[in-house]
């Protein structure tokens, strides 16, 4: 022993110590991190501040520390992590491992929102597009470090079922189901289905009193609820943190490789095509929520996962679902025939869209009285019932707390007239690669609502806003609907009871196929270039729109879609333009006494250039070519008051007209105004 390190203390009488304490004196604790290894090796293991070692190793550890001039103090006592047999000591290293790993995951999980808020903060007050490079670079930074917390948490799951497994005493049996822990230092029981937070800081025996009850062998012998107590925080601190921040709502979820199905009351795990029901309600250190809409019918389910091994025509299975989905959907009298087989796609797409990289915006249009708000309840509704959010009158807050955290399929009907466009339209941008909103509170715990849907809209006319944007208008899949004829049957509707099987139908045979879905899909989307190049119209974003439902189709392969991508998906909005051009063209002025159309006043050049700008159109040259230059607004006010056009903005579709410039300044009535440029051989017809 050296001067600086003091005799062992020996309590007067016998005591049963079978280890020591090593505490450090000044100065000592990076001479002990030196020697770590060497004491690990004697059987040393750190307690809270000091190590404790076995009596056996005495003498060579203090041999050790005099080597070594390391000043400490030990000091003989009972540790408990002797008495245990190794199969606890082990459970016991392992538990320090989990806590260090815990540790970290619970630092990382504050600082990623914190660096979220601060991002999306930043998007808002810059006015940033979620399409800018910088961004989508950020964007997909924060997504790594997400998929990193995950992969964490699962060694974390594995290492606390190896310490269970090592742990060789029995734990008290507790009156209640205790999960684990949150960021707030509550304790999570389940009790009677119900979740229970109980503060640590706060467990008196009246609140004890309150869930266990006073006729309680807790409550027979005295100090017997300081026990609980402590074996209540003890369990809670082994069970775990659980993020009870964002629970897993009612729907379908695709995490590291396992489904979650959350429908009622029950939630099951489908994992290598075997379907498990949940004991308790945590998936992955996430709090599974059991109090949503019961949507599907559990023992179609079962017995179609059940039926897997036997089904080599799991295709099969999949075409009859397909069939009988798309015999409802063709009912209604869609502009192009093969719009009917990709509604269907993207119908059953919808409960899977979670586990899509990509999730468009799916559109319907059409005349009053052409059967939008029907589809919506008799297909969507008919099928998945209450997972079905109707959200025609929702703010955008209010849709993040709504559908936040679930499977819910959002539909906006009658959109066109909906009072929160600009920030509803938004908030949709986090719908298609997935992303996360944020609400404070009057606490410090706020609100995280993630996104990962996507929404069906309904309107006569595209809005205005959606429009103006050429960012929100590419995420688009619009489909059209024409009236039904007089001739037309009246709508098969599905039967009460039925859509609940179907919808059990449809995520049994999408999980089946869904690697062959994913991997088809990712194959389309890698092809992206070639299919700009070789398709025209197609654009990137038109390839991501479609490539989950073009994929579901190659597999199921119906009648009349022979092409990936369908022609109406390429030409919707150029027709647009040309329609338009000819609206405004064949639009009349009154000139002289008589009316006289704008396209006959273009004909006789020179006579009209007066009449012709007071309306916001002008004959200009631009570099050496002449062109009939429009101001939107001016030409909206005017000439296209009365028409179907008035509450749009017919700035993007004039100028996706070929040979058109989208912009340039031109002087009008004195004064520079923006105006979009068409060739005049394509104004006069030529």
């Amino acid at each position: 022993m050296n001067d600086n390190t003091t005799p062992t203390d020996t309590p007067p009488g016998p005591i049963s110590a079978n280890a020591f304490l090593i505490q450090p004196k000044k100065g000592a604790v990076k001479a002990l991190k030196v020697v770590k290894n060497d004491l690990k090796a004697a059987g040393c293991h750190w307690q809270i501040g000091a190590w404790s070692c076995p009596l056996s190793a005495k003498e060579a550890i203090e041999t050790l520390l005099k080597r070594n001039n390391i000043g400490v103090t030990l000091r003989s006592f009972q540790d408990d992590y002797f008495c245990k047999e190794k199969r606890g000591q082990e459970a016991d290293k392992v538990w320090v491992q989990i806590d260090i790993l815990e540790k970290r995951h619970y630092a990382e999980f504050t600082a990623l929102l914190v660096d979220r808020e601060t991002l999306e903060q930043e998007v808002r007050t810059r006015g940033l597009a979620l399409e800018d490079s910088h961004v989508q670079m950020r964007l997909e930074q924060l997504d790594d470090r997400e998929k990193a917390q995950n992969i964490l948490m699962e060694e974390i799951v594995q290492l606390r079922n190896s310490a269970r497994l090592l742990e060789s005493v029995e734990e008290i049996k507790l009156p209640f189901h205790v999960l684990g822990h949150n960021a707030q230092r509550e304790i999570l029981i389940w009790k009677d289905g119900r979740l229970i937070a109980l503060p640590a800081g706060r467990l008196n025996k009246d609140e004890l009193r309150l869930y266990v009850g006073g006729d309680s062998e807790w409550f027979q012998d005295e100090g017997a609820e300081k026990t609980l107590k402590l074996q209540l925080i003890d369990t809670a601190h082994k069970k775990g943190f659980i993020d009870d921040q964002a629970p897993l709502k009612a729907g379908v979820w695709y995490i590291n490789k396992k489904w979650l199905i959350i429908s009622g009351k029950r939630a099951a795990i489908i994992e290598r095509n075997q379907l498990h029901y949940l004991e308790e309600p945590i998936f992955q250190g996430r709090l599974v929520e059991t109090a949503g809409p019961s949507w599907l019918d559990w023992s179609i389910l079962e017995e179609s996962m059940k039926l897997e091994e036997s089904m080599k025509m799991g295709r099969s299975d999949l075409k009859d679902t397909f069939n009988l989905i798309y015999d409802r959907v063709n009912q209604w009298n869609w502009v192009d025939s093969s719009m009917g087989a990709f509604v269907t796609a993207f119908v059953m797409l919808s409960i899977m869209q979670q586990a899509m990289s990509w999730r468009p915006w799916i559109y319907l249009t059409g005349a009053k009285s052409t059967g939008k708000s029907t589809f919506f309840e008799d297909i969507l509704q008919g099928i998945y019932g209450g997972l079905v959010e109707r959200l025609d009158k929702s703010t955008a807050h209010a849709t993040a707390q709504t559908i936040g955290n679930s499977g819910r399929i959002p539909v906006f009907d009658e959109f066109e007239k909906h009072k929160h466009i600009p920030d509803i339209l938004e908030m949709a941008k986090l719908f298609n690669r997935g992303g996360q909103k944020t609400s404070g509170t009057g606490s410090d715990k706020a609100h995280r609502f993630h996104l990962h849907h996507m929404p069906w809209f309904g309107s006569i006319y595209l809005p205005k806003k959606l429009m103006q944007d050429a960012a929100q208008e590419s995420r688009i899949v619009k489909f059209e609907l024409k009236k039904l004829t007089s001739a037309s049957p009246s709508l098969d509707r599905f039967r009460v009871g039925e859509g609940v099987v179907i919808a059990a139908k449809i995520v049994a045979v999408l999980i089946l196929a869904w690697d062959e879905i994913e991997a088809k899909a990712q194959e389309i989307n890698a092809d992206r270039q070639s299919f700009t190049q070789e398709q025209p119209g197609i654009e990137v974003r038109t390839v991501e729109n479609f490539m989950y439902a073009s994929a579901l189709l190659a597999i199921v392969s119906p009648e009349g879609i022979e092409e990936t991508f369908p022609r109406w998906a390429t030409i919707q909005s150029e027709d647009d333009g040309d329609k338009l051009l000819d609206t405004i063209l064949a639009s009349l002025i009154h000139v002289e006494g008589n009316k006289l159309s704008v396209g006959e006043m273009l004909q006789n050049t020179g006579r009209y250039n007066d009449e012709l700008e007071r309306y916001g159109l002008k004959i200009v040259m631009h570099k050496a070519k002449d062109y009939l230059a429009l101001r939107c607004e001016s030409v909206t006010r005017h000439l296209l008051k009365d028409t179907e056009y008035a509450v749009l903005d017919i700035r993007s579709p004039l100028a996706r007209i070929e040979g058109a410039v989208g912009s340039a300044q031109v002087k009008m009535a004195g004064i520079n105004q923006r105006c979009v440029l068409i060739p005049m051989e394509r104004a006069l017809g030529e």
